[in-house]
Formats: C-alpha cells, structure tokens, sequence
C-alpha cells in the first residue's frame, strides 16, 4: 500500500501498520519511550543507549523522506542504558509541508501503537545569538 493510500485509511489503522513494520523490522516487538528528534538532534539519540537497530524512514509505512535539513530521516531502535527500549523518530512532517495533518500526527500515533507510553518532543529553533550553532542545547 503506498503512502497516500495509507493516509486516506483509518489513521489509527495506518499508525498500526507503520507499528507493525517496525515491530518485523527492529525484532522488537514493543518500545516503552519514543524520543522525536528536531533538525539539528540526530546525534542525541546515541546519547541514551545502544541503537539496535535503523531504518530509513521512507520505507516505513506513512513515513516520508525529511524535507527539512537538519532530519536524519531514520527511525532507531534504541536499547537505553536502564533497559528500556527507545523508539527514536529522526524524521518528522511539519504542516507547512503541505502533506495534511495525518502525516504531521503519523509519528506519534505510531509510537503510541509501538507500545510507547512516554513521549519526549525536541525542536530547533531560531535565535540572534551569533554563539549559538545549529544543535546548540538553549
């Protein structure tokens, strides 16, 4: 099923199969925490833990290709160092991007079908402090 015919699907339905890909692809078949990543954050997730394992995240269900620089356009698999297994969404669809709602939502729902009952949000943001590099921690 393409992308487009999975968003005009049940939403819940389309976080479900996008849930089940990962489940097949990583070998784990449920995440306790999801961790979205914003441009300029790819390298916290190695942070946190081990990474299991990576996939592109064009080729899961719903996801698409990061139109914005700063996304590293994975979704890992992170076994964190108290135990806990780490959905971590290295791409994510802003609205300004004109692909709906459903697909800025998509990620989230996913994580939620993945079992995630916690969800950290990080952005990049803006700032006139010429210091302040990109990924700089504000």
């Amino acid at each position: 099923m393409s992308n487009t015919e999975l968003m005009n699907t049940d939403p819940f339905e389309a976080a479900k199969a996008a849930a089940d890909y990962i489940a097949a692809e990583t070998g784990v078949e449920s995440h306790d925490v999801a961790l979205v990543l914003g441009s300029g954050w790819g390298a916290a997730a190695d942070l946190i833990g081990e990474t299991t394992a990576t996939l592109t995240a064009s080729e899961v269900p719903g996801f698409h290709a990061p139109a914005v620089e700063g996304h590293v356009g994975t979704i890992r698999s992170v076994l964190t160092k108290e135990g806990k297994r780490a959905l971590v969404l290295g791409a994510r669809t802003h609205y300004y991007e004109g692909k709906g709602v459903r697909a800025v939502v998509h990620g989230v729902r996913t994580a939620a079908a993945a079992g995630c009952q916690t969800l950290v949000v990080t952005n990049g943001c803006g700032g006139l402090n010429e210091a302040w590099t990109p990924a700089h921690p504000c």
